[in-house]
């Protein structure tokens, strides 16, 4: 929506019927969103699929506003629209303008969060799943395929001892991660790092560094990362 105009065709009645049913839902907080765009929260496919539970919320703050699933998409022509799922007491934060590419799905799990900072984008098909809180600053660009996910799904042991199952993921500023890359539970990912594309991340990554491999490992130092 950064150049609205390029959106208009037969469809646009549609996407923006979408957006106001969802401008309008008890399950939208709007502390502070952008006047910019009809004064609507948001602008997403008609097709998006939309789930909340008891208790969860969007909150907009900061002038906030999100793109979901109709910008910077290489994958419009044919990627499945985007969903959202909101488990009860679950947020999704939104400050600033921030995009989530076509074909993505964002899951938050019972009494979890996920943050976007501000001016940060995903390109497409892309997975965010938070049962604790995944957070992403400002001017982040996360290419296609990308998932990021803060646990486990499922339990293990190590001498009858539950292992930790569940921890948060911070995406510093100005991160760039590659296509197909994977970001694990209990990382952070410092700010200017690059991720390369299929790449697992499994610990943390300093800042201005590049990562590469399964696991991930530095190859480079003293990066720059302009986006």
């Amino acid at each position: 929506m950064k150049n609205p105009t390029k959106h208009i065709s037969w469809l646009s009645p549609f996407h923006i019927l979408q957006s106001v049913r969802f401008h309008l839902s008890s399950h939208i907080v709007k502390s502070s969103i952008s006047k910019k765009y009809l004064g609507l929260c948001s602008y997403m496919d008609f097709l998006t699929n939309i789930h909340f539970e008891e208790g969860s919320t969007i909150e907009f703050y900061n002038e906030g506003f999100l793109v979901f699933g109709m910008e910077r998409s290489a994958f419009q022509g044919w990627a499945k629209a985007n969903s959202i799922f909101l488990k009860r007491e679950s947020k999704l934060i939104i400050h600033g303008y921030n995009e989530i590419g076509r074909g993505s799905l964002v899951w938050v799990l019972d009494e979890g969060k996920i943050t976007f900072s501000g001016n940060s984008y995903t390109a497409g098909n892309n997975m965010l799943i938070a049962k604790s809180s995944i957070e992403i600053g400002k001017n982040c660009c996360i290419a296609w395929g990308v998932t990021i996910c803060d646990h486990d799904f499922h339990r293990y042991y190590i001498d009858n001892k539950q292992q930790t199952e569940t921890l948060p993921i911070v995406i510093e500023d100005g991160v760039w991660i590659g296509m197909n890359s994977t970001i694990l539970k209990g990382v952070r990912v410092g700010a200017g790092a690059i991720v390369a594309a299929h790449s697992v991340v499994t610990r943390d990554v300093p800042p201005k560094t590049l990562v590469a491999g399964n696991p991930a490992r530095i190859v480079k130092e003293g990066i720059e990362f302009y986006g």
